[in-house]
């Protein structure tokens, strides 16, 4: 990550600790973090609410998209914690909307600030932390894995 000189976060850079061990997952999260950091530079441009809306819906739909392939790839390795994590992904996908539904209704500087560190917090986190804890089932059944990409 870079950051401005008043500490805030300019825009997240995928690098390979970020690997998932799954390509397409990988490919998935740098995209995320491409809308992610379309939604800064809006910001920071101050484009106005019609282009945020747009990159939010476009956030949101390829989280939803995400989150189906990541949650079939780990219940083909038979990932254990795939339950918790479904729920860690609804909960991310109910707060991404309840941040956006704030955002439309009022934008403004402290409420860009919290939106931007939410999912710049929620992105990095998830895939750091999370996301690392499925590696390990993926890496131990690479052919399970890629019998459920091949279905999609």
């Amino acid at each position: 990550m870079t950051k401005h000189q008043n500490d805030q976060v300019e825009e997240i850079v995928w690098t390979p600790d970020m690997s998932v061990g799954v390509p397409i997952l990988d490919d998935d999260h740098k995209h995320l973090i491409e809308y992610l950091n379309r939604f800064i530079q809006a910001v920071d441009a101050q484009e106005g609410i019609l282009d945020t809306d747009d990159i939010f819906t476009d956030l949101i739909r390829y989280t939803e998209e995400h989150f189906a392939r990541e949650e079939a790839v780990m219940s083909a390795c038979g990932f254990k914690g795939l339950d918790a994590h479904r729920e860690l992904h609804a909960k991310l996908k109910q707060k991404v909307h309840g941040c956006r539904h704030r955002y439309m209704l009022n934008p403004n500087k402290v409420l860009e600030r919290e939106v931007r560190k939410f999912l710049m917090t929620w992105l990095t986190d998830h895939i750091l932390k999370c996301d690392m804890a499925y590696r390990p089932s993926v890496e131990a059944h690479p052919e399970a894995v890629k019998q459920e990409l091949k279905k999609s």
